[in-house]
């Protein structure tokens, strides 16, 4: 298996002002992110509402978005829970479906050999990538990096982590100090993509609604021309910090996607927060900040 690496998008599920599920708009967005270059897609993450998707809907997300795609690049699919066995059940339906992969989040019990059981048995029933989900503060579970490293050498499909605990780039030093090769790709937004690159992560995976800016970032970095990543990354800070905020982060991605022309509208479902016009404003002028509005 190659190294993975380069720019994966965490894609939002679109919805219709009235809350249904836009399996238009889902096609067009994944048209649209693959045009921007991006290395990857992922569907059912945080940002994309998995928790309030009926079963039959997540279905119909990863089968449309793979359809979609047409291997262009690939598509990988959510599919932790809070039960091992729903958990691998969901794992073995993603794959069906045709996802090259999944994104894993740890069952919510803050005991290693608990973690540790519950990959194990994820890892023996698939023969596909599993991504690791590092992100306590949506989670409420720490994964150490005395664990992950022995996740990665011991599991033979655990060869990514989604790192976003932070300080991010602490643990990204923590783990190469280890002495572990697993690959490694940020997220928080995309907010500490620089020096996540500089201290030996392998990419990026993310909701930031302007993929293409990371994808510079990527290229220039690896082509080892640091100015013009350093460059394109400090640039796009103002909507970076803007748009990766608790709560309301979501709305603000989908409007940006809306006004971008790849979904038909930026409704988020109850509870989340809907997007209003004093946001609106203030999303404006982090673009125009960064350069990208009306882009």
């Amino acid at each position: 298996m190659s190294k993975f690496h380069g720019v994966h998008t965490i894609m939002p599920t679109p919805f219709t002002d009235a809350g249904a599920l836009d399996i238009e708009s889902l096609a067009t967005l994944t048209e649209f992110l693959i045009g921007l270059g991006v290395d990857g897609l992922v569907v059912l993450g945080v940002l994309g509402e998995a928790p309030k998707l009926s079963q039959s809907e997540q279905d119909e997300v990863i089968r449309v978005t793979v359809e979609t795609a047409r291997g262009r690049v690939p598509v990988f699919a959510g599919s932790g829970a809070g039960g091992t066995d729903l958990a691998v059940e969901k794992s073995l339906s993603a794959l069906k479906l045709g996802a090259a992969g999944l994104l894993v989040a740890p069952p919510p019990v803050q005991n290693d050999a608990v973690i540790f059981e519950y990959y194990r048995r994820i890892d023996a029933a698939v023969d596909k990538l599993v991504i690791l989900h590092d992100y306590p503060a949506a989670t409420g579970v720490r994964l150490s990096p005395q664990l992950i490293v022995k996740l990665h050498a011991e599991l033979p499909n655990v060869q990514v982590i989604k790192l976003e605990e932070t300080p991010s780039v602490t643990k990204v030093t923590a783990l190469r100090q280890l002495g572990s090769d697993i690959a490694i790709v940020g997220g928080l937004g995309g907010m500490y993509f620089y020096e996540e690159l500089e201290r030996g992560s392998n990419g990026m995976m993310t909701g930031f609604s302007y993929p293409e800016v990371l994808v510079a970032v990527y290229r220039a970095f690896t082509a080892g021309d640091k100015a013009t990543a350093r460059q394109a990354f400090y640039a796009a800070c103002p909507i970076l910090r803007y748009e990766f905020q608790p709560n309301i982060g979501l709305a603000l991605r989908k409007e940006v996607y809306r006004q971008r022309g790849a979904i038909a509208s930026a409704f988020v479902r109850h509870p989340g927060a809907q997007i209003d016009a004093q946001l609106q404003a203030e999303l404006a002028s982090a673009l125009e900040h960064s350069g990208l509005k009306g882009k």
